[in-house]
């Protein structure tokens, strides 16, 4: 008996489909995978449009990537727990942390439903909300919205703030916000993974903060400022940190041994005077010197280049100020 074995005929669209990933693949080197899952379509639209440029967005089945992945040579077997559920891919040359800061800079919005929490401040604002009187009236009254009727149609009288960012939004309210046209809740892409040439960065590892970082990176340059500062390393920015510094040390231990220059004589002179009305201050309630010593002489000149050294020393410990720290670490580290 002959076996009769029929071969199973694959749709052309699933075939251009594979041939489209496939090209996308090698196009780009970086591949985002990311949940669709409850996302509104009209909502992933917008978000085409705002990357046009910057990346390729294509929903397609798990199994045709899988396919069209093993087919451009990558490891699937990276990627393979991330393929599950309905999934959108982004293609782009760009750094995958770009992409979900972008990402996460665009807002979206849509209606609440029952058990939401408001992402922001929820108001319903003052006018006519074209909502003819009748049953609503109570509505709002419970929401405790003052309202008036005019012309048959009810009137806020004034703005009212009926949920604060984090607050669960009234489930009275949703009917009234979704008239007055009013999007309180955010919604975003879930990113799964990145895989950028050839290595996989989960999604949660993708999520950065900015203001963090910009901290880490200013400490960080003035610590090795700081550092550059006293081994006095060749370049000019620390240089002319170092050179100031080392001039106000050696004109401090000059004016400490009394070594006299045109540059420390000032110094110099300022520490004996000093040094004489501490002094004279000192004996004049014993010895008659013959002279009156002011109180407020007295303490001037010491008082006073502490307190230049004090300032002195405390703006080296501050370094260049934030505008030069991303101009100065190229040259600081040899970029």
């Amino acid at each position: 008996m002959a076996v009769v074995t029929q071969e199973r005929k694959i749709a052309k669209w699933k075939i251009e489909e594979v041939k489209e990933l496939e090209q996308k693949l090698k196009e780009y080197h970086t591949i985002i995978i990311a949940s669709i899952e409850g996302f509104p379509a009209d909502k992933l639209h917008d978000i085409r449009k705002k990357m046009r440029g910057i990346a390729e967005i294509k929903v397609t089945k798990n199994t045709l990537f899988e396919i069209a992945s093993k087919n451009a040579g990558i490891d699937i077997s990276k990627l393979e727990k991330y393929l599950t559920g309905p999934n959108v891919f982004i293609f782009t040359n760009k750094n995958p942390f770009e992409i979900q800061l972008f990402l996460s800079k665009f807002k979206l919005k849509r209606y609440a439903m029952p058990g939401d929490k408001a992402d922001e401040e929820v108001v319903i604002p003052a006018g006519d909300t074209g909502m003819p009187a009748g049953p609503a009236l109570s509505i709002f009254g419970k929401l405790k919205i003052k309202t008036k009727v005019q012309d048959g149609k009810i009137h806020v009288v004034q703005d009212t703030v009926i949920a604060k960012p984090g607050d669960p939004i009234p489930p009275d309210a949703i009917p009234i916000l979704q008239k007055l046209g009013i999007m309180p809740v955010h919604i975003k892409l879930n990113i799964k993974a990145a895989y950028d040439n050839g290595l996989l960065i989960p999604g949660e590892q993708l999520v950065i903060n900015l203001d963090e970082y910009k901290t880490d990176i200013a400490k960080a340059y003035h610590s090795a400022f700081g550092l550059a500062v006293e081994i006095a390393y060749p370049i000019p920015d620390v240089l002319k940190v170092s050179a100031e510094k080392a001039a106000r040390n050696a004109i401090t231990l000059a004016s400490e041994i009394g070594y006299l220059t045109p540059e420390t004589a000032q110094a110099v002179f300022s520490k004996a005077v000093a040094k004489a009305y501490a002094l004279a201050s000192a004996i004049s309630g014993k010895v008659d010197l013959g002279i009156q010593v002011p109180q407020a002489q007295q303490a001037a000149p010491a008082q006073q280049a502490e307190k230049k050294e004090e300032k002195k020393e405390e703006e080296e410990k501050k370094g260049p100020s934030e505008e030069e720290i991303g101009g100065g670490l190229a040259s600081l580290f040899g970029g």
